[in-house]
């Protein structure tokens, strides 16, 4: 039944082989220019259809974006030249979402949680944790700080310094520096907006 799954979820990678003896959390349903996955210090080519496991290390390069489709329905899309960890994905036996943990290294991502009410989704980087159950934002590493824009529902976004959060609506903005609190909720113009949507292509639903 394994091996059955596996050709399901798409082509075989060398990455795949070495996890066969553990359980995809998702799968590629999206993927434009170049794009690989690190597992157990191997990294592969990430196609579409491929497994993604709980510890790989999703990388995109210039001008290249992927999605990832979890098994919750929720996912998650990289723009380019990203580096981002999936730190933790749980599921219990009904297929419901228990907790979801992606690190983020590099880059800009786009989430897409599904399953109201049930267990946690979290993107973080080195400044700021973003967090909701049922939502969509992003979240992008800048120089100078992590940028979050709420554009469904509610997020929560902390400071990993200070420990201050604070909730943006749709339209909503913040930015949080290395040691400060995130910046109070701002309505971003259209312009940041745009070029936010831009790097990161349509969500997946």
């Amino acid at each position: 039944m394994l091996l059955a799954g596996c050709m399901i979820a798409g082509p075989a990678t060398a990455a795949d082989l070495k996890q066969a003896d553990r359980a995809p959390v998702g799968r590629v349903v999206r993927q434009e220019g170049s794009t690989a996955i690190l597992r157990d210090d191997i990294r592969s080519p990430l196609l579409i259809g491929t497994s993604v496991f709980t510890a790989d290390v999703i990388e995109t390069g210039f001008a290249s974006r992927v999605t990832v489709l979890f098994s919750d329905g929720s996912s998650l899309s990289a723009g380019p030249e990203s580096r981002v960890q999936v730190s933790d994905y749980t599921i219990d036996a009904q297929g419901r979402r228990t907790s979801a943990l992606f690190s983020m290294l590099s880059g800009i991502v786009r989430a897409v949680v599904r399953q109201t009410g049930f267990g946690s989704f979290a993107v973080q980087t080195d400044t700021a944790v973003a967090s909701a159950r049922s939502t969509e934002w992003t979240a992008e590493i800048t120089p100078a700080a992590t940028a979050v824009l709420g554009l469904e529902g509610v997020v929560e976004v902390r400071s990993r310094s200070t420990g201050t959060a604070v909730t943006l609506a749709p339209s909503q903005g913040t930015d949080v520096a290395a040691g400060r609190d995130p910046t109070p909720p701002v309505t971003w113009g259209a312009p940041r907006v745009d070029r936010t949507l831009r790097l990161l292509g349509p969500a997946y639903r």
